[in-house]
């Protein structure tokens, strides 16, 4: 089956970029110096693909659609520099995929569908190997992910990804930049890996101390996590990190977040 006659798949999320001046710009993000070898997440028909693989730098990308990744491997017959994989990133280590081609460091790239969009970017944390990622989501996931403490959307996301990256937004995508035109508009954003001082080595922990943190956005932190852990527990988790749970978890710190975590594992409450 050709691309040009690949109908988009709603059970997998398929819209397709349609619009070159941000296929443009996206690349040039992507492709930015240090130049590094890209592992794309679903390519579909190919418009960032192709500029990708052009620009001479090795490229494997993860299609799980069977026809469009057959239908990209026609197009790029000859292009020595670009594989496509059928495959479901969910299943892909892409650290062990670098590897196994001699990529010691890689940059990731990709538009991702809403349902697999947390699981991918919490993913991101994990990858030894990668260096920057360029990934778009839905705005309204976008914005999560930039939130600031003390904003409303600060979340799980948020004070995660920033934890362990640089974070910053690229572009803003209009729905009519696709076909079909989804419901909502989308964002580009940057990951580039940062060390903070204190961030939490256990990342998978850190993770459990953030979804009982958030699980009551509403109440007051200290009761969230009297509710969890008991309310002796939490007093001595304030007590041990010096951290006000008298406040809301969205308005904690960064720096908050890591006392607070390692306050945690010190009693090997997560």
């Amino acid at each position: 089956m050709s691309q040009r006659r690949a109908a988009a798949r709603k059970s997998l999320g398929q819209n397709f970029l349609v619009s070159p001046g941000v296929v443009d710009r996206i690349a040039a993000a992507v492709l930015e110096k240090p130049l590094l070898p890209v592992i794309e997440i679903g390519p579909g028909r190919g418009a960032l693909t192709i500029p990708l693989a052009a620009s001479g730098a090795p490229l494997a990308a993860f299609e799980i659609d069977a026809a469009l990744a057959q239908g990209l491997r026609e197009k790029l017959a000859g292009c020595g520099n670009a594989e496509i994989v059928t495959a479901d990133v969910r299943r892909v280590d892409f650290d062990a995929e670098a590897s196994g081609r001699g990529w010691p460091r890689y940059a990731v790239a990709g538009n991702i569908p809403y349902l697999l969009t947390s699981t991918i970017l919490i993913g991101l944390s994990a990858l030894g190997g990668c260096r920057r990622a360029v990934i778009m989501v839905q705005k309204e996931v976008g914005e999560r992910v930039l939130a600031a403490p003390g904003e409303r959307r600060c979340g799980i996301l948020s004070v995660y990804l920033q934890a362990f990256f640089d974070v910053s937004r690229v572009m803003t995508v209009g729905a009519g930049s696709f076909r079909p035109r989804p419901k909502v508009d989308s964002v580009v954003l940057r990951f580039v890996p940062a060390r903070r001082p204190g961030a939490p080595g256990d990342r998978a922990a850190f993770l459990v101390l953030l979804k009982a943190a958030f699980s009551q956005r509403r109440k007051k932190l200290a009761n969230v996590l009297a509710a969890t852990w008991g309310a002796a527990a939490a007093a001595e988790l304030a007590a041990r990190s010096g951290v006000d749970t008298t406040r809301r978890a969205e308005q904690l710190a960064r720096e908050d977040w890591f006392a607070l975590f390692a306050a945690a594992r010190g009693k090997s409450i997560v």
